[in-house]
């Protein structure tokens, strides 16, 4: 990989508004307003069998951010709770890219990969899709299967709605209970590893529909009339090429394979105590913890969180992601 020689500074311009409104000691509300220009930003490319780095596009990330607390508020006697959430929505589109870059890879594969595309959110997923005509109908070839078109588009944007964050603390006495949750709503991935699956017939899809029979699509052939072809997703008196999941390849059409990346995790849960240790402030804290308790998801196989190969550029690409692990354990610690 060459060195940073002949590169250009990335410029960043930032302006930022907020306020923060405090109603005694235990309400606060603090929201903030961003927009962020970068100019010139840096991404690789492989030419010439090298790694390169080059100044190749100029970016907007912008969104905003709210913070709402409720501090110690009295359940009961020696019992408190302090509520916390937070509201987060951004976006990161494309304003400019350098003549001859335009759709660049940023990472995945050949047919299918997170891109720098004017006008598009940075690192969009593009790939293989379907062919329809004006009207949106999906256009079925001579066999009877939707028709996958020639080349590459925009099929799916990882970038959420929004993420809320919500932290709610107990303390009773010496005990404190600490739960932390998030709910992201929005946002798209290309789950890989169910085209595969569906590809070598192991997926739980490819078992359930493998006996359909005489099953029309709906759509419209090449000349605009309505599809009438009955097809049989597997059978064996065919070649294994012509079933309903090979047909198309390793990693089937892209599209038919993009899902949202919604989700509602309980991120962590923890049990504390405090307990003195003499007529001083020393004492000793005992927390037990657990991260990563529960999680629902809307897409298939892996935590949507978990990117491709480890890299953040992946987010959006799951092809056989490791699945996210729960930890749990004991702290101690001395206070003096």
């Amino acid at each position: 990989m060459e060195t940073f020689k002949g590169l250009s500074n990335t410029d960043m311009r930032e302006l930022k508004y907020g306020f923060k409104l405090d109603v005694g000691y235990r309400i606060s509300l603090e929201a903030e307003y961003f927009n962020r220009k970068i100019l010139n930003d840096i991404f690789p490319i492989y030419e010439n069998s090298q790694l390169k780095l080059k100044n190749l596009a100029d970016h907007t990330y912008r969104g905003y951010e709210v913070n709402f607390s409720y501090n110690n508020f009295r359940i009961g006697d020696n019992f408190f709770s302090t509520q916390k959430f937070s509201f987060f929505k951004y976006k990161d589109v494309v304003d400019r890219v350098a003549n001859g870059f335009n759709n660049l890879p940023l990472s995945g594969f050949n047919d299918i990969y997170k891109t720098i595309t004017q006008g598009e959110v940075l690192g969009a997923v593009m790939g293989s899709y379907f062919e329809r005509n004006g009207k949106g109908e999906l256009i079925i070839d001579e066999f009877g299967y939707p028709k996958k078109a020639g080349g590459l588009k925009i099929i799916a944007d990882p970038t959420p709605d929004f993420v809320m964050k919500f932290n709610h603390n107990f303390t009773f006495k010496r005990l404190t209970l600490d739960i932390n949750w998030e709910w992201k709503k929005g946002g798209q991935l290309w789950n890989g590893t169910e085209a595969v699956l569906d590809y070598y017939g192991r997926s739980k899809t490819s078992g359930d529909e493998r006996n359909i029979k005489n099953y029309v699509f709906q759509g419209v052939n090449s000349n605009g009339n309505t599809n009438q072809i009955p097809v049989d997703f597997y059978n064996p008196n065919q070649n294994v090429s012509e079933n309903r999941w090979t047909r198309y390849g390793y990693l089937g059409v892209a599209e038919n394979y993009v899902q949202k990346a919604d989700y509602v995790r309980i991120n962590s849960i923890s049990l504390s105590a405090n307990i003195p240790i003499n007529q001083t402030k020393t004492s000793l804290a005992l927390t037990f913890y657990v991260n990563n308790i529960l999680l629902w998801q809307a897409n298939k196989g892996a935590d949507s969180n978990q990117n491709f190969y480890d890299l953040e550029d992946g987010r959006g690409l799951d092809f056989f992601n490791l699945p996210n692990y729960k930890t749990y354990g004991c702290m101690v610690s001395f206070k003096f």
